[in-house]
């Protein structure tokens, strides 16, 4: 049974859990590799890349190339996006930059400037690691700059021919970028010339060919996987992710883990369309992690630093030799996080999702899937 063209669309709990994962596994890189308990660079690296896979997934399983083929379409799309990730963002901003200002001193320079690239995503376009605001941000102008462009890549993807050539294109724009920035200097020193559009519009144009699959094979309805076959899944990957970790950050990227991972985590976002989440619990937790995820992305950062400057100045060299203290720091700053995401989603999130509805005069929807 495809859905037709237009209709509201289910939402799909394999991939809420699949992304709120990817959040705590962010946020687990960061706190251990800032404290250097243990550095586990793919689960950063990874686990952002999956979020534009999953991003362009969710994209293309709401958005058909109708809905998006006219400027009032698009329109529409751009704004109900902005709203979705501005408000907690620009809060993330200031939070950051009243952080700096308080441990620094004096105020950052140029900030209506920067608050004005960041406040528009502008900032996507040109050296997003450096304009970002907010502590992983960059991938948020970068994301923007994708919603700018998919009208025309759902234009791409309505043709075997079309989908097959962009894909093609962008892996081969995607692979040359790797291997001309980080394959040359490493990730440490690549870092602003590889966090660019080019670097990740593979992943993004890929999740919208999952998402499209998915969109027009419709209800379930009794089928798709088992739960358990999503549980090895995840776990699977979260163990390659492990297990892929290089001696030097980038190393991910190259040689078979840059072949292996990506393949792995396009087939684990596809598995996770496919899982039937039935069970209450699983269900109640897909919810959940639905909510947590862009909350615990942005506040985690701030949560640490305000920590590490204002609360105990000293607390990374004292947790040097001592891991036990470092993985109690981790985890308290993951559940301080967890409270605020929660409340973020609440007061800032969930507010600004319905005021866009409201302004663009369209009745909110329980059943589109979060992102």
């Amino acid at each position: 049974m495809r859905a037709a063209p237009g209709a509201p669309r289910e939402r799909v709990p394999g991939w809420d859990l699949l992304r709120g994962l990817c959040a705590f596994a962010v946020m687990s890189y960061h706190l251990l590799e800032w404290q250097d308990i243990a550095h586990l660079s793919p689960l950063g690296t990874y686990g952002v890349y999956l979020f534009f896979l999953l991003s362009g997934a969710s994209m293309a399983y709401v958005y058909d190339a109708d809905r998006v083929a006219t400027w009032a379409g698009v329109w529409r799309f751009l704004v109900t996006r902005w709203f979705r990730l501005a408000p907690l963002y620009l809060v993330a901003c200031l939070a950051f930059l009243a952080m700096l200002a308080a441990r620094n001193g004096f105020w950052a320079s140029e900030i209506p400037f920067r608050l004005a690239l960041n406040a528009s995503f502008a900032f996507g376009v040109y050296d997003p690691a450096v304009w970002a605001l907010a502590v992983g941000g960059w991938s948020l102008g970068i994301e923007f700059v994708f919603y700018l462009a998919f009208p025309f890549l759902m234009q791409a993807a309505c043709t075997r021919a079309g989908r097959w050539v962009t894909l093609a294109a962008l892996v081969l724009l995607q692979a040359t970028w790797v291997l001309s920035t980080v394959g040359q200097e490493g990730l440490a020193t690549a870092g602003v010339a590889y966090h660019q559009v080019p670097g990740f519009g593979a992943w993004f144009f890929a999740g919208c060919l999952v998402g499209q699959a998915r969109r027009e094979q419709g209800a379930w309805r009794g089928r798709g996987l088992a739960w358990t076959t999503g549980v090895f899944a995840w776990g699977g990957l979260g163990l390659l992710l492990v297990v892929a970790t290089g001696p030097t950050q980038g190393e991910e990227l190259l040689g078979w883990r840059g072949l292996m991972i990506p393949l792995a985590c396009a087939l684990v976002v596809w598995v996770s369309a496919q899982v039937r989440v039935e069970r209450p619990f699983a269900l109640a937790l897909a919810d959940l992690l639905g909510r947590l995820t862009y909350g615990v992305y942005l506040i985690h950062p701030l949560v640490y630093f305000g920590f590490a400057w204002f609360v105990w100045p000293g607390a990374q060299a004292a947790v040097a030799g001592q891991q036990a203290l470092g993985l109690a720091i981790a985890l308290a700053a993951g559940l301080v996080t967890c409270v605020l995401a929660t409340q973020g989603f609440r007061w800032i999130e969930a507010p600004g999702q319905h005021l866009a509805k409201r302004l663009l005069g369209r009745p909110k929807s329980p059943l589109h899937p979060r992102h």
